[in-house]
């Protein structure tokens, strides 16, 4: 017997979930700024041109310590006309605080660069070779100039040279830092910005009951695999095999347990957080707590972070469902089944904190009306 539902919205309240600190956090309240020191380390001299004339430059490794931090981490110029000061303090600000473009670019080709993709793994895979006899500290000097050259590339319109791209190049620099460079500036895709990851259910107006369970519900999620768990009853696939993770568009169906009717199901989506917080040089006065503003640029070049951290995406949902029962066919067609559902799905807020701030993930209950 396969029929139509109906529902009538639960009460549900909207909720805040801070994921990467472990505890509560309020999405009106304005973080602290990541405050912290540039490092920077000798790398390779690159040639290339720059408004149409030479400009050679050098892709020093570029790290930042946050300040209460022991660890430092990769992170990029993306201000190629600006001299690095490494006496001066880095605040994080924000993409159009920076006035840098192509920001979609830049993350792709971080995403996709050194460190997330690791030396040796992102120069075969751009088509280049690796020198056996190069150290560990020379193959991400090549690693980092490649990309470095690609992030100039998008926020500063610059162009490695084909010949000869490394100054005093030898031992296949030239070549790998060159192929890097081209693997990551054609064909460049898009990485989603976080407030833009979603994971979501389709189905409830549509689902029905048919050999003992309610569905089907389908999953929708752009931040990748969702992970779900049921409490009051058990998931399961078209052909009854137990549900575990689904993809986007797949679905699922409830089988409530023996005398329940109510259930909750509850999905997580994880995946790495994004590159692409930008830091710009600041003064310790810009830092106090008086400043008016906290985040204020100086003459020291702007840099971009290189390294994702992990992030979930979690999601909730809660059905109250009655099955049928079934009546001779003289008595006509079997009663509606009533069902309810409380959709919490999960969208984030811009402005995550990657490294000692918090992810707030804002969920907003979904209520709908009455329909027959």
């Amino acid at each position: 017997m396969s029929l139509k539902t109906f529902r009538t919205p639960l009460a549900a309240s909207a909720v805040l979930a801070a994921v990467l600190t472990g505890g509560p956090a309020l999405a009106q309240e304005e973080a602290e700024p990541i405050t912290g020191d540039p490092t920077a380390e000798p790398g390779l001299e690159l040639r290339g041109r720059l408004d149409g004339e030479r400009f050679d430059v050098w892709a020093n490794l570029l790290g930042l310590t946050p300040h209460g931090s022991e660890e430092t981490y990769t992170v990029y110029c993306i201000d190629i006309r600006t001299p690095l000061d490494t006496e001066s303090p880095y605040a994080e600000g924000d993409w159009e605080e920076s006035g840098v473009a192509n920001l979609e670019s830049v993350r792709w080709v971080l995403f996709n660069g050194f460190p997330n993709v690791g030396a040796e793994d992102l120069i075969e895979a751009s088509g280049g070779e690796v020198n056996p006899d190069w150290s560990d500290d020379e193959l991400a000097e090549v690693a980092y100039a490649g990309t470095q050259a690609a992030v100039w590339h998008f926020t500063d319109d610059w162009e490695l040279l084909a010949d000869n791209p490394v100054k005093g190049g030898n031992d296949g620099e030239d070549e790998a830092v060159l192929a890097v460079y081209e693997h990551l500036t054609e064909d460049t895709g898009r990485v989603p910005d976080p407030s833009e990851y979603i994971v979501d259910l389709e189905g409830e107006e549509d689902a029905g009951y048919e050999d003992g369970r309610f569905g089907p519900y389908t999953v929708r999620s752009n931040a990748g695999p969702v992970t779900l768990e049921a409490e009051g009853g058990r998931l399961e696939k078209a052909n009854g095999d137990a549900v575990e993770s689904l993809e986007d568009g797949e679905e699922f169906w409830i089988v409530l347990e023996e005398a329940s009717s109510e259930i909750t199901v509850t999905g997580t989506a994880a995946y790495d957080l994004p590159v692409g917080r930008v830091f710009l040089a600041t003064t310790e006065a810009s830092l106090s707590g008086d400043a008016a503003n906290r985040v204020v640029s100086g003459e020291s070049q702007k840099l971009i972070l290189a390294e994702p951290r992990e992030g979930e995406v979690p999601a909730e949902w809660r059905f109250a469902l009655d099955a049928p029962t079934d009546r001779p066919s003289e008595s006509g067609p079997a009663p509606q089944l009533p069902k309810t559902g409380t959709s919490l799905t999960v969208a984030f807020a811009a402005g995550l904190a990657l490294l000692i701030g918090g992810l707030t993930a804002a969920v907003f209950a979904k209520r709908r009306s009455t329909t027959h």
